[in-house]
């Protein structure tokens, strides 16, 4: 399949376009809504989409209806800094407020049992609506990372893996089909170097795990943010 156009929404700060993403969501969610009853919703972690989700949360929507799952989790305990549900939970009032549903990928046992328990949970899950990511310096989505086989190459029927980076903790991920083929995608990232890593993987898909979105036939939307 070829590609689907790709849309970028440049902007000077990062609470801009946090900001402007946070208002193409939440149309997005109404519609879904509104036709579905119901949506799903895949949210990034780290430090640079705190502003999308507290921009998110902001706007009046039926919450209620509303299910939320991180794209990818560190290995660690629920409660640990690094967890990407806890910074999840800390930036998105509803779900602080326990107005919305949310999938965690936390598990007991090792990372093979937690990942099994995850793509089990996503199983039942209708497909995702709206995926929301973030972008490495390594041109890694979610927690998938260059040089991950066994992550990049999970089959279509495969929902969440573990993932292996070279740097710990391991992590577990939505699966390269879950999250390239949610019917609306968004990418949000800062600085010329990414802005530098996405040119170049827009001439070679195949070269960065963020290839998974520049080439979905659905398209993709960048909102991305001089500084």
């Amino acid at each position: 399949m070829s590609a689907g156009s790709i849309a970028w929404h440049r902007f000077e700060t990062l609470a801009d376009a946090s900001e402007a993403l946070a208002e193409a969501v939440a149309v997005r969610l109404r519609i879904v809504v509104e036709a579905r009853g119901a949506a799903l919703l895949a949210v990034p972690g780290g430090t640079t989409p705190a502003r999308f989700l507290a921009a998110l949360g902001d706007h009046a929507l039926a919450w209620d209806r509303v299910t939320v799952l991180p794209t990818d989790e560190r290995f660690v305990p629920p409660g640990d800094p690094a967890s990407n549900e806890a910074m999840i939970r800390a930036a998105f009032a509803p779900l602080r407020r326990g107005e919305t549903g949310f999938v965690s990928f936390h598990a007991d046992g090792d990372l093979a049992a937690a990942a099994r328990a995850a793509d089990a949970a996503l199983a039942r899950l209708p497909p995702i609506d709206i995926v929301v990511s973030g972008m490495g310096a390594d041109g890694h989505v979610a927690s998938l990372f260059p040089g991950d086989a066994a992550a990049l190459g999970a089959g279509a029927a495969i929902h969440a893996v573990a993932a292996r980076p070279a740097a710990p903790p391991p992590r577990i991920s939505l699966s390269p089909s879950r999250l390239a083929s949610a019917p609306y995608a968004a990418l949000l990232v800062a600085g010329a170097e990414k802005a530098q890593i996405l040119a170049t993987a827009q001439e070679l898909p195949g070269a960065y795990p963020v290839g998974l979105l520049l080439g979905r036939p659905l398209g993709l939307d960048i909102y991305w943010a001089q500084a």
